[in-house]
């Protein structure tokens, strides 16, 4: 049977799309590998977790202390967050997750000092003013340009 050239153009793309998705996909018996969105920080501090190669929910926690936490599952990754509590003494803590039947771990540092302060307050207002005038400065040199353009065309204002 002889196919037309949309039929074989079509059935080549989607060999050459399948076949780079098999060769770009993670085997399944791939290890987990855990990475925190930063290694360091004071009590308070929120850090957030991600699982590569897994497929499933996963549970974590900080060895040494009581802190656990989830990580939900998310395409072929999990994620989630921990916060360091106060009884997290400045020192190094490992970072255990385990998904399925793989673990894995990161280091975290709790170091010295205190959180900062977050959520409001000056820094919010200073984005917000710096939209805001962002804002009034465009609107200022549109106007302007039209008042030129007007100016220039010699029409009269009606």
């Amino acid at each position: 049977m002889r196919m037309t050239k949309p039929v074989r153009g079509t059935l080549a793309a989607l060999a050459l799309s399948a076949a780079i998705l098999l060769t770009t996909a993670a085997p399944a018996n791939a290890a987990i590998m855990v990475t925190l969105t930063q290694t360091t920080g004071v009590q308070g501090t929120q850090v957030g977790v991600l699982a590569s190669n897994c497929n499933d929910n996963a549970t974590g926690d900080i060895e040494g202390v009581d802190v656990s936490f989830a990580l939900v599952k998310n395409n072929n990754n999990a994620t989630g967050t921990f916060t360091v509590t106060e009884a997290m003494k400045p020192k190094t803590y490992t970072v255990k997750v385990t998904c399925g039947g793989d673990t894995a771990s990161a280091n975290f540092t709790v170091t010295s000092g205190a959180a900062p302060a977050t959520g409001g307050g000056g820094a919010a207002s200073d984005t917000a003013t710096v939209v805001l005038w962002s804002g009034a400065a465009l609107v200022l040199a549109a106007a302007a340009g039209m008042w030129l353009l007007k100016r220039r065309s010699g029409v009269t204002a009606a």
